[in-house]
């Protein structure tokens, strides 16, 4: 269950260059079932009464005035529209500037990002930011996150910095310049199976079942994606799981640095067709073990995702390593999915950086260059293969102020 996967993981979700400020409502139509009394209960009341709700439930607050900003809803349709309309309904009962977040989804409770930020070290330390200088060409690599809860921000003030100095945004992919009746169809080429062919007819039955189980908490049903590949399937899963426990691509890096661009053109590492290749095409016994280590992951994902954006933003290479390969699988089919995510990739995109680095030219050119933070890390990531080309770059502190 890779959550670091390339940015077209939410592919359909983004319907344009502004998609981050559509509301919550249009990614799910839900409604709502508001508790009576809750407005004047205690934390501890609210815990009490939650727990003896019917599913699917779930609770949101506004991190800086939980005792009075909340919303419950349950009786939903499914988990994921009980979390969207309990966010949805907290900020609207919330003032400007508030933010609000999910904090708890049926029986299971959801680390809050003061929880998180609480873990970051205060003492200085390294972040998932580099610098590069060759000649007149300034070059910032920054490690991404892709999806991210909103009570995460702000983001360290050096990111910002680094991206407001530069002429250049430089992503994996940008999939929003793609019109999203394009981007559908071209996901659909790579991620329906051929004629003929059906879920139910590549997937072993046991996983069969498994799955019909878990789509329903989603909303989706095995009939409304029978057409699909097993791949495109687990996307769908592992974005839809990580969106009801409060992680949503509107609030990802990629989005939050389109939506203030001022004078920043943005530039792409690789090609949409390259990216949707990697996601969909893989041979279907890699597919299936795929989707099978998804499911079994599914109720891991939650800490452990915690744990590894505790690590991107105390710049622990080490522990973001071990927690992203702990979330990927360790099957052989997994391990062969990920070298073809990870290093095959690197080696392309580090080709790439370092063919912006040595422009021929005399004018001043700065680049932000925003890449999963998993690329980043490793013998084979993207800062060691500069390295080994000479190219040496300087890592950004907490502590420092940018020119």
């Amino acid at each position: 269950m890779s959550v670091t996967a390339p940015s077209t993981a939410p592919a359909g979700n983004n319907g344009g260059r502004r998609a981050g400020r559509r509301p919550i409502a249009a990614v799910a139509a839900v409604a709502f079932s508001a508790l009576v009394g809750f407005a004047t209960a205690t934390a501890a009341e609210v815990r009490e009464e939650f727990d003896a709700l019917p599913a699917a439930k779930a609770l949101a607050v506004a991190p800086e005035r939980p005792e009075t900003v909340r919303a419950v809803v349950h009786s939903q349709p499914h988990d994921l529209a009980a979390s969207l309309a309990a966010l949805e309904r907290c900020q609207a009962l919330a003032s400007p500037g508030d933010v609000c977040e999910v904090v708890r989804l049926n029986d299971e409770r959801i680390t809050t990002g003061r929880e998180i930020l609480d873990r970051v070290p205060k003492r200085p330390h390294p972040l998932f930011l580099w610098h590069y200088r060759h000649g007149p060409v300034q070059l910032y690599l920054a490690g991404s996150i892709h999806l991210l809860k909103p009570t995460l921000y702000p983001l360290p003030a050096q990111l910002t910095q680094a991206f407001e100095g530069s002429d250049y945004l430089v992503l994996e992919v940008d999939v929003e310049a793609v019109p999203p009746a394009t981007l559908q169809q071209r996901t659909l080429e790579h991620g329906l199976l051929p004629q003929g062919e059906s879920l139910e007819t590549v997937l072993p039955p046991p996983l069969y079942r498994r799955l019909e189980r878990q789509l329903g908490a989603y909303g989706m049903s095995a009939r409304m994606v029978g057409a699909a590949k097993p791949a495109m399937v687990m996307n769908q899963l592992v974005v839809a799981r990580l969106m009801a426990l409060g992680y949503l691509a509107n609030a990802g890096l990629e989005n939050h640095f389109l939506e203030r661009r001022t004078r920043q053109r943005v530039l792409e590492l690789e090609s949409l067709e390259s990216q949707l290749a990697l996601l969909f095409d893989q041979p279907m016994p890699v597919q299936i073990a795929l989707l099978d280590e998804a499911l079994e992951l599914a109720d891991q994902i939650e800490p452990l995702l915690a744990g590894m954006v505790v690590a991107w933003l105390a710049g622990d290479d080490a522990a973001f390593l071990e927690l992203f390969r702990a979330q990927a699988g360790d099957s052989p089919h997994s391990r062969a999915f990920n070298e073809a995510l990870l290093d095959d990739r690197n080696r392309h995109m580090a080709d790439r950086i370092a063919d912006l680095l040595a422009q021929e030219t005399e004018m001043p050119a700065s680049y932000f260059v925003l890449v999963g933070a998993a690329h980043l890390v490793g013998d084979e990531g993207i800062v060691a293969l500069l390295e080994r080309r000479g190219i040496h770059g300087r890592r950004i502190r907490s502590d420092e102020r940018l020119p």
